[in-house]
């Protein structure tokens, strides 16, 4: 997979929003309810970037949090996993979204919904040294640890520079 992005901080904040941990989770509760999931996960999105937007008023809820639950602490062999399962999940998503933004037919947009969770799923699977549990814990690491989020941002430039390189 062609792997020409930069990410920055912001964008892994939103490219996490957008992972499929919350598709998973609702996913294998009950399979059938795949569009209420991804519409979910773009309401995330959505309040992840006005969180980011309001600056200090969202930053005190998590200070508090991190100080009430200490964040697990991940391997390298962890954030670099996570982070090939991230751009592999972030390019299937955009690929989906723009098919999606065609389609207007619900039965067509289910369809392909399912597919594009099945994509994402099966490509944190096959990352090697990442579990589906690993991949969710990270994701709700970061969302929570300014210091991890940025381990991650940086690994992700790294591979992004390698692969353009």
């Amino acid at each position: 997979m062609a792997r020409n992005r930069t990410f920055t901080a912001a964008t892994l904040a939103l490219a996490l929003a957008a992972a499929p941990a919350s598709f998973v989770a609702a996913q294998e509760a009950t399979p059938d309810t795949s569009d209420q999931t991804m519409q979910s996960g773009d309401q995330t999105m959505q309040s992840d970037d006005q969180s980011m937007q309001s600056g200090d008023d969202a930053a005190a809820p998590q200070a508090n949090a991190q100080s009430e639950t200490e964040t697990p602490v991940f391997e390298d062999s962890q954030i670099e996993a996570f982070a090939t399962a991230v751009m592999d999940v972030t390019e299937i998503r955009d690929q989906y979204a723009s098919q999606l933004q065609g389609v207007e037919d619900e039965a067509e947009q289910q369809a392909l919904i399912e597919e594009a969770n099945t994509e994402m799923r099966t490509a944190i699977e096959e990352v090697e040294g990442l579990t589906m549990e690993d991949y969710m814990a990270i994701n709700r690491a970061a969302s929570m640890d300014e210091d991890l989020n940025q381990r991650i941002a940086q690994r992700l430039q790294e591979m992004q520079s390698e692969n353009a390189g």
